[in-house]
């Protein structure tokens, strides 16, 4: 049975939607910025350390996708290897489709050296 997340606070879910509108809009640092700081929140109150990570993995698929941007190989297989346990398994999250973001992450992992794919053409996918 995959992993399921906790509803987060108003507060949480304004950091988690901040993120996103950045992802969204191609601004991968500044998503990643703004999850962290979801992120150290969620570590604050004790979450779940499956949701916790959860966090952790998508501010890794921002850094993974400014790493593409940048055509830094070893960045991207760095952050791929480090995200991939975090959001293995998950199907859906805090009204994101995990599993959908996870295959296309995937993709750009190993487009990594043909540098074809477009990181900013990519959206979180919601659920």
């Amino acid at each position: 049975m995959p992993p399921s997340a906790q509803p987060l606070s108003a507060d949480e879910e304004a950091a988690l939607e901040e993120g996103c509108a950045l992802f969204d809009e191609g601004k991968f640092w500044h998503a990643h910025e703004s999850w962290e700081d979801l992120w150290n929140d969620l570590k604050r109150r004790s979450a779940a350390s499956n949701e916790i990570l959860l966090i952790q993995g998508l501010i890794q698929t921002a850094a993974l996708l400014l790493h593409h941007q940048r055509k830094n190989r070893g960045g991207v297989e760095k952050q791929w290897a480090k995200l991939k346990p975090k959001l293995d398994g998950w199907t859906t999250a805090w009204g994101l489709d995990i599993a959908t973001h996870f295959t296309v992450i995937q993709s750009y992992a190993e487009d990594a050296g043909e540098w074809t794919l477009r990181a900013e053409h990519h959206q979180l996918p919601r659920a």
